[in-house]
């Protein structure tokens, strides 16, 4: 059995970060097997250091806020950058995280085996109660479309955004169908950025 981490960066004092949190726990929900999980104030660089030495550890999903050299822990200080990238060493990581895929995710193209993030501050701005059940359901499948797709063992960006854009078309045409016009703005560009903006490492 794969054995893969969750590494979920918030606060309850960061209202930015509560989406994350929702998409991390999505994550878990569709795919909980062998998920080790580091949530909430616990989600700092040491802490993601300490899990990077366990061998059995194939692949890494960070959720919270990120900046073109880091993806950032609870206290606001990078988790993972180029000062400890070389820790991951064989294994895939997937950053939801705003801007790391104008740096941080070729610099560590030697480093990793696959690494994907997003060279964009990503629009995540929704609240869960204005959404409708089903709605919820297809934004569910799209943000966690890759980390499950890259525990497929999907390597190829071709395929990784083949797989979301399927997600987001999913969302969107239902958006299409049931909504007012610019009613969920956010989300059509959302949806859209994880698939134009996605960044990966080869």
């Amino acid at each position: 059995m794969v054995r893969w981490l969750i590494f979920a960066a918030w606060t309850t004092e960061d209202s930015a970060l509560w989406n994350s949190r929702w998409i991390a726990e999505q994550t878990v929900r569709l795919e909980p097997d062998a998920a080790l999980r580091i949530e909430g104030e616990a989600a700092v660089r040491a802490a993601l250091e300490r899990a990077l030495d366990d061998t059995n550890l194939r692949g890494i999903a960070l959720f919270g806020h990120g900046k073109p050299h880091a993806v950032m822990g609870s206290d606001r200080l990078p988790a993972l950058d180029l000062g400890n990238i070389a820790r991951v060493g064989p294994r895939w990581v997937h950053a939801m995280a705003c801007n790391c895929g104008k740096e941080l995710v070729t610099a560590a193209a030697s480093h990793v085996e696959l690494f994907v993030g997003y060279e964009v501050s990503l629009i995540v701005e929704w609240s869960l109660e204005d959404l409708a059940e089903e709605l919820r359901e297809r934004l569910a499948k799209l943000v966690t479309a890759t980390t499950l797709a890259l525990l497929e063992g999907v390597r190829s960006k071709p395929e990784l955004m083949c797989r979301a854009s399927a997600a987001a078309d999913d969302l969107t045409e239902w958006l299409l169908a049931n909504t007012e016009d610019d009613q969920y703005l956010g989300l059509h560009v959302f949806a859209q950025q994880l698939v134009d903006r996605m960044v990966v490492s080869r």
